[in-house]
């Protein structure tokens, strides 16, 4: 009787532990938002060859409604450490972001497609979970939600 009663709970532990239990997706009206991801990259002077000093990129991802739609928004401003400028728009041709493009979110994958009507078939999906989007199908980067898109747009 104890020999069942140990293989009931090991196998009820078991299944518990194998079945992670369904990953909920935000809800469409959780969708919309800013999303930033920071990071910092040495800059070289093209004469010398030397390290300059380093830049500061900040990354935005804008996601806000449109009808049943989202339109995804990409903005970045830099910051060096070696000039007195603050933080600028990114300059053309220097870290381009992406163009905007009207999504469509599917909550049981979580994804942010790219909506086919609009040719955007060359932009990347993003990947919702949490507070987070990651960009692309490798999720190569990670956006923190920081804001309500509503309030910035």
């Amino acid at each position: 009787m104890a020999f069942k009663t140990s293989l009931t709970l090991l196998m009820s532990a078991i299944i518990v532990a194998c079945n992670p239990g369904g990953k909920e997706h935000p809800s469409k009206d959780e969708v919309p938002g800013i999303y930033i991801n920071t990071y910092s990259v040495d800059v070289i002077d093209p004469v010398t060859g030397e390290t300059m000093g380093s830049r500061e990129v900040r990354d935005t991802i804008f996601v806000k409604a449109e009808g049943a739609d989202f339109e995804v928004k990409n903005r970045k401003w830099l910051r060096n450490d070696y000039d007195n400028a603050g933080w600028v728009d990114s300059m053309q041709g220097e870290i381009e972001p992406m163009k905007t493009y009207r999504a469509q979110y599917d909550r049981e994958t979580g994804t942010l497609w790219p909506a086919a009507a609009d040719n955007n078939i060359d932009r990347p999906p993003l990947f919702l979970e949490d507070k987070k989007i990651h960009w692309g199908e490798l999720r190569a980067l990670e956006y923190l939600k920081v804001g309500d898109s509503t309030k910035m747009m």
